[in-house]
């Protein structure tokens, strides 16, 4: 069977009793846009036949659609024509955004990009200052002169063929294609749909980004699988006014929503107690958070803000999933609730799960439903019992067919096998362990900072910083060996870097009747050090270099202070480490403030340290 046989029995069974509803937001008016699945399905059919007259079939179509319904007619006509489509954000005048695409039309050999009638002039005239206007054509599906859905002639289409590419969002490598197949996309959709306790009807609201895997599998395809409704809305509208997602669960009796951690910690901060005290959550019954670390303080500041509303925390189900794997490798199933659990930090550190009445809080990643999940040591290969963290392996029926053209990464990442010859698995690069058949993530292998023979996980750096005070956002930890950069090796041992966004219109001025005994006292140390008493910025930055020397017991603690948006992010949002670093070096991040120990110093220049030898290069503040 194929996804595209999925996807018409539905069409056939439902027709015009189940839809997709687009939802806009003009000034707290939401209008509607929607597709039954009967039209959708005659859309797909449409746009299927004309991509065959243009014989596209097996070739690379890139999507470059805003949010909204065309996006989804256009991907399914991409698989109703065994097209192979390649979902991407709109480039728009991002230099980033830009180089992706140009290196996704590269990687992917893309002739064909497909997008809507507002987005096509601009996207023709960047592909012409491209020098790629001769090769790629760009085509507006909503104003094409379309075929008869009846003229679309099914093409042979198995479970191994090729469905779309993913290409992945490059928080620590360059993106890749994905190649998910027909077999893929039935499978883990399945595994959503049993996560969610199989219903047969039922209504789902969200506002996810189309071109990421959550977005795509998670949000708009699982409807038409399972047989429900939807009601979505634009990632843009949901960051200028984060009370519509709530709005539309409330309005439309959503039972189910997914987005990453950092969307519910948006919602919690901005919307507001008045609009907070129209809603009605109690419909919700699964509230799927995954993509990014699941923060324990997101969990129970939500059901806080939001209790009185009727969000349950029983709503709550933390997950954790990859492009490689479709999306979804473990869940936690429907009204179970999160796992958490404190482990001792010290056994962490030495990668033992030890359960303690103090310690690190870890929230569980729900279990595998039909994947198997092992933990297994990188370097011996060797599988580890319950408790012991390593590095996370999966098989199954969602482990994608490998990397577009990158036969070496492919062989890296989806061959693994064990010390025993058992396998192949796909190696995740992630870190974890099992415990009561419970998956906890504790971060990347790549990204795990060795500071004197211990293991810190930078997620958890990163918020121990984040909780120093309220004008304090994203963060990026990362190690670093000063010596690396002179050639003399790293004997100085790594040290801590944080490179953390300040927002400076948060910090109260000193003197103010509303500052704090803590600001003054931020503001009286920036004195002492010879700033000026009027800032308080740099009292911040020590502020956080002592927490995280108490809390870790660290003394080489580097803090870079950076204007919002300076923390490196891949488009859904995960913080790039390595980039961040890099940017570092390079003298490229838009530093407001740092404190580095001398080590630091003579490795890297950086606008606006202070000069002063506070950590002493191994010390404490």
């Amino acid at each position: 069977m194929s996804f595209v046989q999925r996807v018409r029995e539905q069409a056939g069974r439902h027709g015009h009793e189940r839809s997709y509803t687009f939802v806009e937001d003009h000034g707290g008016e939401l209008r509607e846009s929607r597709l039954t699945f009967a039209e959708l399905d005659a859309r797909a059919r449409s746009i299927g036949a004309w991509l065959a007259g243009q014989r596209m079939e097996d070739r690379t179509v890139l999507l470059l659609h805003p949010a909204g319904l065309e996006f989804l007619a256009a991907f399914l006509g991409c698989l109703y024509s065994r097209v192979v489509a390649v979902p991407s954000p709109l480039p728009q005048t991002d230099p980033r955004a830009l180089e992706r695409a140009e290196g996704i039309i590269k990687d992917a050999d893309v002739r064909l990009v497909l997008t809507d009638a507002a987005n096509r002039d601009a996207l023709t005239a960047w592909l012409r200052e491209a020098g790629l206007d001769g090769a790629v054509e760009c085509v507006a599906t909503d104003t094409l002169a379309l075929p008869s859905p009846q003229e679309w002639t099914e093409p042979e289409i198995g479970p191994d063929t090729l469905a779309y590419m993913q290409y992945t969002s490059g928080s620590t490598s360059e993106p890749r294609g994905v190649m998910l197949t027909h077999a893929n996309l039935l499978h883990n959709e399945n595994e959503i749909w049993r996560a969610i306790g199989s219903p047969t009807t039922g209504v789902g609201a969200g506002w996810l980004p189309h071109y990421h895997d959550m977005g795509l599998i998670g949000m708009l395809l699982q409807p038409i699988y399972a047989g429900g409704d939807l009601y979505f809305a634009s990632p843009i509208d949901f960051v200028m006014r984060p009370a519509l997602w709530l709005e539309m669960i409330s309005r439309y009796r959503a039972e189910y929503t997914v987005a990453p951690n950092f969307a519910y910690e948006w919602c919690a901060a901005r919307v507001t107690d008045e609009q907070a005290a129209g809603l009605d959550l109690s419909c919700l019954k699964f509230a799927l958070n995954g993509a990014e670390p699941v923060r324990t303080a997101t969990l129970r500041t939500m059901v806080r803000r939001f209790g009185p509303a009727g969000f349950s925390e029983r709503a709550w189900a933390p997950a954790y999933g990859m492009a490689e794997a479709t999306l979804v490798i473990t869940a936690t199933p429907v009204g179970h609730g999160p796992l958490i659990r404190r482990f001792d930090a010290a056994a962490l550190e030495r990668h033992e799960a030890v359960p303690a009445e103090t310690g690190v809080e870890l929230v569980g990643c729900g279990r595998p439903i039909t994947m198997t999940v092992d933990i297994v040591d990188p370097e011996t290969r060797e599988p580890l019992g319950e408790g012991r963290v390593g590095e996370i392996w999966v098989r199954g029926g969602s482990v994608a067919r490998g990397y577009w053209q990158r036969e070496e990464a492919t062989r890296d990442a989806f061959a693994g096998r064990t010390a025993a010859g058992e396998g192949p698995f796909l190696r995740t690069g992630d870190l974890g362990f099992t415990l009561d058949g419970e998956l906890y993530v504790t971060g990347r292998i790549k990204d795990v900072v060795i500071v004197k023979g211990r293991n810190l996980y930078p997620q958890d750096l990163e918020e121990a910083a984040r909780g120093v005070h309220p004008a304090l956002g994203a963060a990026a930890a990362f190690g670093f060996s000063p010596e690396d950069e002179d050639g003399a090796g790293p004997s100085g041992g790594e040290q801590v870097v944080v490179v953390q966004e300040v927002r400076r219109e948060r910090l109260r001025k000193q003197g103010g009747e509303n500052a704090s005994a803590e600001d003054a006292a931020d503001a009286a140390e920036a004195g002492a050090a010879g700033q000026g008493a009027g800032d308080p910025v740099a009292g911040l930055a020590r502020r956080v270099q002592a927490e995280l020397a108490r809390a870790f017991g660290v003394g080489a603690v580097n803090v870079v202070l950076v204007e919002r948006g300076g923390v490196g992010k891949t488009t859904s949002g995960k913080i790039q480490r390595s980039r961040t670093r890099e940017m570092l070096l390079t003298g490229l991040l838009p530093v407001v403030h740092a404190e580095l120990t001398a080590a630091m110093r003579r490795a890297v220049a950086v606008p606006g340290d202070t000069g002063e030898d506070i950590a002493r290069d191994g010390g404490t503040p």
